[in-house]
């Protein structure tokens, strides 16, 4: 018997021991990888197709690392997904993922920012005021109109009528989430729109009797805004205002 004829089993030996080894090891780095976790956002409710998420859609879940979905958002991206738009039906469970959904722009509408039992309203304001204001700021509405007195005569006077309202959009800014280039385009736009009017859209987040009433004071008298400072969420009681009461 020669010397190869004795060493072949013993290679053969060999070879399928370390076959065995590399699948042993296989299945134990499967198995690792099924046993880890990681935290990903799914959806707490069924969020329809062109909704803007809010926080409160979804929540942080652990998963199998193994069946987490290539572009899911994971737990440390809770912040990122306010002011994005659902590009389809996620159902309640499902993990949420960056294909899903789409950035807030003028082309989705305002629509996708009013929240259920509000109303957009559109005013129209000069634009050296409008560039101060920004979205997601709260302010006043006050109204100055011609009020007619007992005597017969009128009087100027400026009374507040809405107070704490959330600002919607300012022109074609809805508080989307922009990179440079994105916010160089909305410049543009905006500039071209205000090129043929001194005047800009600002839109309101109102319920529809408070609609009715600021579209009621549009017709009565002169509408001014005031921002209220970060924070600041207080209703105060105020009289009415005029000059009568300003020199007495």
């Amino acid at each position: 018997m020669n010397k190869k004829s004795v060493m072949m089993p013993f290679f053969i030996a060999f070879v399928a021991a370390l076959l065995y080894w590399f699948v042993l090891y296989l299945a134990q780095s499967q198995i690792r990888k099924t046993q880890a976790m990681e935290t990903v956002l799914v959806a707490q409710q069924d969020i329809k197709e062109g909704r803007q998420m809010i926080k409160g859609y979804v929540k942080e879940q652990q998963i199998p690392v193994a069946y987490v979905q290539k572009d899911a958002y994971r737990g440390a991206d809770l912040s990122n997904i306010e002011n994005l738009v659902t590009r389809i039906d996620i159902p309640r469970g499902s993990q949420v993922t960056k294909s899903a959904l789409m950035s807030l722009s003028p082309e989705s509408g305002i629509s996708l920012r009013v929240l259920p039992n509000f109303r957009a309203f559109i005013l129209n304001v000069d634009n050296n005021v409008i560039s101060l204001i920004k979205p997601n700021d709260k302010v006043d509405v006050l109204l100055t109109f011609d009020a007619v007195l007992k005597s017969g005569g009128k009087e100027k006077m400026t009374a507040t009528i809405l107070q704490d309202v959330s600002v919607l959009g300012v022109g074609n800014n809805l508080g989307q989430g922009m990179d440079a280039a994105g916010r160089e385009k909305n410049a543009n736009r905006q500039a071209d729109a205000s090129a043929f009017t001194d005047r800009s859209a600002l839109s309101l987040a109102l319920s529809p009797i408070e609609a009715q009433y600021l579209a009621l004071a549009k017709e009565e008298g002169e509408i001014t805004i005031t921002v209220r400072s970060a924070g600041d969420t207080k209703l105060t009681p105020l009289e009415i205002s005029s000059f009568s009461k300003l020199f007495q």
